[in-house]
């Protein structure tokens, strides 16, 4: 008798360490649709599976590229994005929001290195937000910033300095949008990026040429701890008020109910909350935790959030149209033998995507743009004819030039070797040359290739002609667009060397030139 009691309770043990088994983990699925900047929530996770008694899959993209998927049908359980009002003000998607809880704040700041602060007397003082546009215009203040079409601090800043422009206590609508004053804020713009953190580890390249950059809180104060910088970086927050990223996790799925409500009651429990705040150094959203010590200590004055998404997207249209400065992109094409067939054909679809067939809402904003000018350079064993183009200075002035690269694209035929260091060394003598003739104009390279460097110049001497150009002579990003059986290393080689990056175009090579068009 005694040994089937211990037995009974050797059982009983056992069945009590595991979870109910209509409710287990491995059982229920929440996959969440999120944002890049939550990844660095990723050490949390099995603490959420835990509390929300399910498995969690994260699925990370753009804050555009999310409303994307979602108009597409894409199913999600929820969604997790550092601000939701774009989705929010989606008509197709604002129905199919069940539910929303802020989870974490960081307010969209400008870092200023110390010195161009003091000398600006903001150390001391708030400036207006009137102030830091006459500083830009002037050329007293140059800063990096993420493009608003393909990221969330760059949206978020737009639509911040736009709402303090319009110098109004309710909703800006798109009659009080003075493009005016907001191209005056972005002369100062002197470094684009499609993300929060690549925008990061530009600055601390660019930081001897650059006095800030927009960006969360949280970074800017990541970017202060990190030993990275040669000055510490000043917040500054502007006297009218910011915008703040508050993180909505918003249910899409109502039969997951009581898992995401298991996860949102662990997200916001005092105990997490101290520990997203001292692991982020985003500000918690409840009142009784105390932020990081990192955080400074000072109330946040909130500006009014435009109400509708024609305002959203009309701002966007001006930044990537009329107010950044406009763009001279030079793309670097391989249609050597290795691209015949599924290749040569994705490169078409991609050029056609790049000239207004993608409709879609990122697709769109990733368009070839108003005042832009195109030089495509097709590459083989040697670089081939280049062609140039120049878009007209307003969206709605009809225009050759796009009719022009869609011929290209159906032209492009793929034979012979691949000149990868030769043919990107024409392109960057061309931008050299023309940037001496407008040095106003953002100037940038992508190379498209699917194989390895066969012909002419050899990395090695691309190295060393690339090191003996004048300081004045570089500053040009070379991006890689990774595709087929490309050598990866040889991308990354002329990514570090050039201040650009790599992406991986392996999968889709049209949602990577998306990608890309954030950085240009």
């Amino acid at each position: 008798m005694r040994y089937a009691a211990a037995a009974l309770a050797l059982l009983l043990a056992a069945c009590g360490s595991e979870q109910p088994p209509n409710r287990t983990a491995a059982s229920v699925t929440l996959r969440i649709l999120a944002g890049s900047e939550i990844r660095d929530l990723e050490p949390l996770k099995p603490g959420m599976e835990r509390a929300a008694e399910a498995r969690i899959e994260f699925v990370y993209t753009g804050s555009l590229d999310a409303v994307d998927k979602l108009e597409a049908g894409e199913a999600y359980d929820a969604v997790w994005l550092s601000h939701g009002k774009y989705l929010q003000q989606t008509p197709s998607l604002k129905p199919r929001i069940r539910a929303s809880e802020r989870i974490m704040a960081s307010p969209v700041v400008l870092g200023l290195r110390a010195s161009k602060a003091a000398a600006l007397g903001w150390d001391k003082e708030d400036p207006t937000w009137a102030e830091i546009v006459r500083a830009a215009a002037s050329g007293k203040l140059s800063y990096g910033m993420t493009n608003p079409a393909s990221s969330n601090t760059g949206f978020t800043a737009l639509v911040g300095v736009a709402a303090a422009l319009a110098d109004k206590q309710d909703a800006i609508t798109v009659a009080d949008i003075k493009t005016g004053e907001l191209r005056k804020l972005f002369q100062g713009q002197k470094l684009t990026a499609g993300s929060s953190g690549w925008l990061a580890e530009a600055f601390v390249r660019d930081q001897d040429r650059l006095d800030g950059l927009i960006n969360y809180e949280s970074v800017i104060l990541e970017l202060q701890a990190s030993g990275k910088l040669k000055e510490r970086l000043v917040p500054v927050y502007p006297k009218e008020g910011i915008v703040t990223a508050d993180y909505p996790l918003m249910l899409l799925n109502d039969g997951q109910r009581r898992n995401y409500d298991l996860l949102v009651k662990h997200l916001r429990s005092p105990e997490t909350q101290r520990e997203i705040t001292q692991r982020t150094l985003r500000r918690p959203v409840l009142p009784e935790v105390e932020p990081a010590a990192a955080i400074p200590k000072r109330v946040l004055s909130e500006l009014p959030f435009p109400a509708s998404r024609e305002v959203l997207d009309e701002l966007i249209d001006a930044y990537q149209g009329e107010l950044r400065r406009p763009a001279s992109t030079y793309f670097v094409i391989d249609t050597s033998g290795s691209m015949q067939g599924a290749g040569i054909s994705q490169l078409r679809a991609a050029l056609h995507a790049l000239a207004g067939a993608d409709t879609s809402t990122s697709g769109r904003f990733s368009h070839f743009q108003p005042r832009e000018r195109i030089y495509l350079l097709p590459f083989a064993g040697t670089p081939g004819e280049p062609k140039r183009y120049e878009l007209p200075p307003r969206r709605d002035q009809p225009s050759a030039a796009l009719d022009e690269v869609r011929a290209f694209a159906d032209s492009l035929r793929a034979d012979g070797s691949t000149a990868i260091f030769s043919s990107v060394k024409m392109a960057l003598d061309t931008a050299v040359t023309d940037r001496r003739k407008a040095p106003a104009r953002a100037y940038s390279v992508v190379v498209m290739t699917d194989g390895k460097n066969e012909s002419g110049m050899s990395e090695a001497d691309f190295e060393r002609w690339y090191q003996g150009l004048g300081e004045e002579e570089r500053g040009i990003p070379v991006y890689g667009l990774l595709f087929g059986q490309a050598e990866k290393a040889q991308l990354d080689h002329l990514a570090r060397l050039t201040g650009g990056r790599v992406f991986d175009a392996r999968e889709n090579l049209a949602a990577a030139f998306k990608e890309i068009r954030g950085y240009q």
